[in-house]
């Protein structure tokens, strides 16, 4: 237990580290890099959404209104699949109240849902992932629904709801006890795509000679809802042997946070290492390993936790994956609340934004560019700092997975609640209100990653 003049002292300490760090923080250099200029739109590949500054389930309905309606995105008989990040939970994790408003809208399609949807991650916690993260983590933000403390109340609350048309399906790992098949016919687990025993063979490598030469394969899962639908990720519904060519909505629903230096950021694009399996673990050194010749999707760009021997690998393997397995057929980032240099603790800064776009290179461009480096002022948060790990992943996810990167080609709609009026180019940026916390652990992370401070 602290005592009184323990406490005292540490809330001066405290005081004193936040004060030193917002004196610098307003120094006219320190403000000159996060003022973005827009380019001007030319030939746009895609269209970005955003709504920002109503509450989380305003944003979301605004964004889908604004894409025509969820009549445009959805169809009446799909099978929904919807993939938030789970592995974590506060910002770590989408807003709660933001995907339940897409569930809704989905549900209650005009013109009718028979469909399913389904809520889908690997978190990659083991054999039993539901009794970890942010399955039964409570949260202290971002939640926004009424007695909805963690993503396990919200699968529990809709599957009351919507019975039979609602499944929570986890996706396992194999060394965590999932089985490793070949396809839907020989029941749930993941397809490991290597050329072995009538696989495909679907791999990449780093171009690296010597010690450092990694290659990695697409796995990809199969899994049952509670319904009795089979789902092959890659190749569609599957039933009585075949496949019926029900059309299966693929749907990335992302948070938008720090994530470390050796990748910078995390939002649509690195969600898709929960759906891929990452048996072996993190450490090329120390297993890592899927098999004994290829590397999964962690191992393969990066040396545990820290910068692989080839830069951009992360964005190139998903790229491929996006190329050759699924890709999503809309990306959402909720940036209700970010993470500044943690997805889970503060220092956050409350953005009030949902984002949405088929495309994830331009969806985490814009993202990080205009709201998460903004407020971090974190260079690694930069996505046109060309020394850095987000920069190299976003461009060459781009070039491997089909992704537009240069923003001039992305037509961007956006509408605040706040004014009620569609926003123009000059004010795409995000400021949020920011939250410091008290642990000084945590805010002495910040000002190290901002200032280099040792």
């Amino acid at each position: 237990m602290w005592g009184r003049e323990e406490m005292e002292s540490r809330r001066e300490f405290l005081r004193k580290i936040i004060v030193a760090g917002g004196m610098l923080a307003f120094q006219p250099q320190a403000l000159a890099d996060v003022h973005a200029h827009r380019k001007h739109t030319k030939d746009p590949s895609c269209t970005l959404y955003r709504a920002l500054n109503g509450s989380p389930a305003m944003n979301l309905a605004k964004v889908i209104e604004m894409m025509g309606g969820i009549e445009n995105v959805m169809g009446p008989d799909d099978v929904v699949v919807i993939k938030p990040n789970v592995q974590w939970w506060n910002q770590g994790a989408p807003n709660l109240a933001a995907l339940k408003a897409f569930v809704g809208l989905v549900m209650e399609r005009p013109g009718g849902f028979k469909g399913e949807v389904v809520l889908a991650e690997n978190c990659h916690r083991g054999a039993s992932p539901w009794q970890h993260a942010g399955w039964t983590h409570v949260f202290e933000r971002n939640s926004d629904l009424p007695k909805i403390h963690h993503m396990g109340d919200l699968a529990y609350r809709m599957k009351k709801e919507y019975g039979s048309r609602f499944s929570t399906c986890h996706w396992i790992d194999v060394d965590s006890g999932a089985n490793r098949v070949l396809g839907p016919s020989e029941g749930n687990g993941y397809v490991y795509c290597d050329g072995s025993g009538g696989a495909p063979l679907i791999s990449y490598d780093n171009g690296v000679r010597g010690d450092n030469y990694r290659a990695t394969i697409m796995t990809y899962p199969v899994f049952t809802t509670d319904n009795g639908t089979v789902i092959d990720l890659k190749n569609g519904i599957w039933k009585r042997g075949s496949y019926t060519g029900q059309p299966l909505r693929f749907i990335n629903f992302a948070a938008l946070n720090h994530h470390s230096t050796y990748c910078g950021a995390t939002s649509a694009i690195k969600n898709y290492l929960g759906v891929t399996d990452l048996s072996g673990g993190p450490d090329p050194s120390h297993g890592g390993c899927l098999t004994k010749n290829y590397y999964n999707f962690h191992s393969f760009p990066f040396n545990k936790w820290a910068i692989g021997p080839q830069p951009g690998m992360l964005g190139t393997e998903i790229g491929v994956f996006m190329k050759t397995i699924r890709r999503a057929d809309l990306n959402i980032t909720t940036a209700e609340w970010i993470g500044l240099s943690s997805r889970t603790d503060p220092p956050v800064a409350h953005t009030r934004a949902v984002l949405a776009c088929t495309d994830p290179v331009a969806l985490d461009y814009h993202a990080t560019r205009y709201i998460l480096f903004p407020n971090s002022r974190l260079a690694i948060h930069n996505p046109d700092d060309l020394n850095r790990p987000l920069n190299h992943y976003l461009v060459k996810c781009a070039e491997a997975g089909g992704g537009m990167f240069d923003e001039k080609h992305v037509t961007v709609e956006s509408y605040d609640f706040k004014r009620r009026v569609l926003q123009e180019d000059r004010e795409l940026v995000i400021k949020g209100n920011r939250t410091w916390g008290t642990s000084p652990k945590a805010i002495m992370k910040y000002l190290v990653l901002r200032y280099g401070w040792l």
